[in-house]
């Protein structure tokens, strides 16, 4: 059986900054999705099995461990989840004591998260754990690559959120 369509070449010229494209491997964002696929199915073994808490669970106990006290919409703005998403999560940290609500110091009626001592020993395990594990995933690098990496990345990261928080351009017709 032959192949009836020749798609050797069919994406091959440069667009603008991006390397030649001869398939969706080539794309970057697809790259970074599938380094980011292969880090979540890694991690989301480790957090239910090292620490009892969801991979989402954790994330959400990273944020507010940076943020605290903050409202759980600045975590979801941060994470980029949906509030349903978000609320799961919370519970989850609430009914295991890592995480209380507490009076918003910035607005007396609004409430904020804060990690209890139970939560903050937890994000010290795993956050140990975590950096460990970056250590595997960088490990190719040198460290000059890894700090033109982490910059590039901060870079593309605002220019992302700049560019959601604007609205994507509808495609051209």
């Amino acid at each position: 059986m032959s192949n009836d369509f020749d798609t050797s070449g069919a994406f091959e010229i440069p667009r603008g900054k991006h390397p030649a494209v001869t398939g969706i491997r080539d794309v970057i964002t697809f790259k970074l999705h599938t380094l980011e696929t292969i880090g979540d199915r890694s991690a989301s073994g480790w957090s239910e099995a090292l620490f009892g808490v969801s991979l989402t669970a954790w994330r959400v106990l990273a944020v507010v461990r940076s943020q605290q006290p903050v409202r759980a919409g600045d975590v979801a703005d941060i994470l980029l989840m949906d509030k349903s998403q978000l609320s799961r999560a919370i519970k989850q940290l609430t009914a295991k004591h890592l995480v209380v609500d507490t009076t918003d110091p910035r607005d007396g009626r609004a409430v904020a998260l804060k990690l209890t001592s139970i939560g903050l020993d937890l994000y010290d395990r795993a956050m140990a754990h975590v950096l460990d594990r970056n250590e595997k995933v960088l490990e190719p690098l040198s460290l000059a690559e890894v700090a033109s990496f982490d910059m590039m990345l901060d870079k593309l990261i605002a220019h992302a959120r700049a560019t959601l928080a604007a609205g994507f351009p509808t495609a051209k017709k």
